[in-house]
């Protein structure tokens, strides 16, 4: 490490200063370099308070480690729940069909037997296109199409059958005359109609968005309030009134599943846990079959990387109470850091941050409750080494788990939910380490608080604080101190001054 530079001729120079006031006194009649020998002087006023500012980088440093920690464990936490403490995460099913290119599949948790799909057709959105072919172009405007419009304005409304199956989605249309057909197209395209429109070569077209017959109407597109006869215009030849069905075309999807007929207003069913999409119809006299099974393969992933979530927070706990403590690197002070480059400083503070919590008996703590956690077990006794999950037989991995693949799949063929019962529930695996991992935070947030806390509501805050107070009533007793010298420095050079003004009355 470099050290503060004590050359008397170069001290002024220095980037960093301990004097709170420089410059009071030259020097010229003593000859002396009194501003050298003020710095040499408050260094040494000054060694208490930069150890105190040292203690207080202790506290901030190991207040950071702690809050780091408890980062980790929040993750840990989160990720238990979210990722294997539910039972979907174990029941993880994959599904056999025979239908691939007609019909998609998928199984939940709650899948079970299997499905013989038959007479299946695709559901189909209403649609309706002008029956008569006109002159007019996208380009055309509404003018064109000889409408008699009060101050040049018109609007009508176009409704659709929603997603809920009922005829809604009924918005206003406004136009003008300057409108050419393809920005009218665009009104209705950028509407809440829920329909397409789409106009071409002197033909106009309207398709709904979602497919399926709406339960409620005769009608799957409507209009209402075309009072100017825009739609006839278009040479829809059923738009004779300003309130007409445009289409009532749609087409529900219907499936016989297992001999029972099921219907939909999308191609979409969800029978028995299982999730179907219809891609293309199926004939009548053709079948399709759908099974599920326990996926082992995604379920022994899921159990690895479970194990690695848990060895990585344990190895991770384990390094930072074995971290051999460096005693030759303290905080550098103020003045050393002046004298140091950005990359030297980092890599020094790196070396004296090591250890920080050697020995910490919260975190020691934690990892032998995540240990205690491996062998939670639930009514019937299903435990992590039942599945083949055990701790490592060397002690230096400081608790780490190993799986046995092969256990696990036998574990799995006997018992499909075995992974389920192990995991999940108040009594599973993931309850007990989220509990400890919850009861760790808590205890370290006492220690090291966290960003929105009051430095007063945890201890190192409050040491923190403490130190803070001893720093700047020191700054304060150096500033009177440092004065004292200036003052001491003064009178000498008036001393000497005077003397040499009466040496040179005599001298004369």
């Amino acid at each position: 490490m470099a050290a503060v530079n004590n050359n008397s001729n170069a001290t002024s120079n220095l980037a960093y200063s301990y004097l709170q006031s420089k410059n009071k006194i030259s020097g010229l009649v003593s000859g002396m370099d009194i501003e050298s020998i003020m710095e040499k002087l408050m260094k040494a006023e000054s060694a208490q308070m930069e150890k105190l500012q040292q203690q207080k980088d202790k506290f901030e440093w190991k207040r950071d480690a702690y809050r780091e920690v408890n980062t980790s464990l929040s993750s840990f936490e989160k990720k238990m729940f979210d990722d294997f403490g539910l039972a979907k995460n174990w029941n993880v099913r994959s599904v056999s069909n025979t239908g691939a290119g007609s019909v998609n599949a998928t199984a939940s948790t709650t899948a079970t037997g299997n499905l013989t799909i038959t007479e299946a057709t695709k559901a189909n959105a209403a649609q309706a296109v002008s029956t008569e072919s006109r002159s007019y172009t996208a380009k055309s405007t509404v003018a064109d199409l000889g409408l008699s419009l009060t101050d040049g304005k018109g609007s009508l409304s176009l409704g659709s059958v929603g997603a809920d199956g009922k005829l809604s989605n009924i918005a206003t249309i406004e136009y003008s005359e300057t409108d050419t057909l393809q920005s009218f197209a665009n009104k209705i395209n950028s509407s809440k109609a829920g329909v397409t429109a789409l106009v071409v070569d002197g033909k106009f077209s309207i398709t709904a968005n979602n497919t399926g017959r709406a339960s409620d109407s005769a009608s799957d597109l409507a209009v209402t309030g075309d009072n100017n006869g825009m739609f006839s215009a278009l040479g829809f030849g059923t738009a004779g009134s300003a309130d007409f069905a445009l289409a009532s075309n749609g087409l529900n999807a219907t499936a016989k599943v297992n001999g029972i007929e099921l219907t939909s207003s999308t191609n979409k069913f969800s029978v028995a846990g299982y999730s179907i999409e219809l891609t293309n119809n199926i004939a009548a006299g053709s079948s399709i079959t759908i099974s599920s099974e326990t996926d082992k393969t995604a379920v022994v992933d899921k159990a690895k990387a479970f194990v690695d979530s848990y060895n990585e927070l344990v190895k991770s706990l384990n390094s930072k109470t074995s971290e051999k403590k460096n005693i030759d690197f303290k905080p550098l002070t103020a003045a050393q850091k002046a004298e140091m480059n950005a990359d030297e400083i980092v890599k020094w503070e790196e070396k004296a941050k090591a250890g920080l919590l050697k020995s910490d008996s919260v975190l020691r703590g934690v990892v032998s409750d995540l240990r205690a956690s491996i062998y939670s077990t639930d009514k019937d006794k299903a435990t992590l080494a039942k599945i083949g999950i055990t701790t490592t037989a060397s002690y230096t991995d400081g608790g780490q788990l190993k799986i046995d693949e092969k256990k696990l799949l036998e574990a799995l063929e006997k018992d499909p939910d075995i992974l389920s019962k192990v995991f999940t529930g108040d009594n599973g695996v993931v309850s007990s380490m989220r509990d400890t991992a919850k009861a760790a935070v808590a205890t370290i947030e006492k220690t090291a608080g966290k960003e929105s806390m009051d430095v007063s509501s945890f201890s190192l805050g409050k040491n923190i604080t403490t130190v803070n107070t001893k720093i700047e009533e020191w700054k304060t007793r150096l500033k009177g101190i440092e004065d004292r010298y200036w003052k001491q420095f003064s009178a000498m050079e008036n001393a000497i001054q005077k003397a040499n003004s009466q040496s040179s009355i005599f001298s004369q």
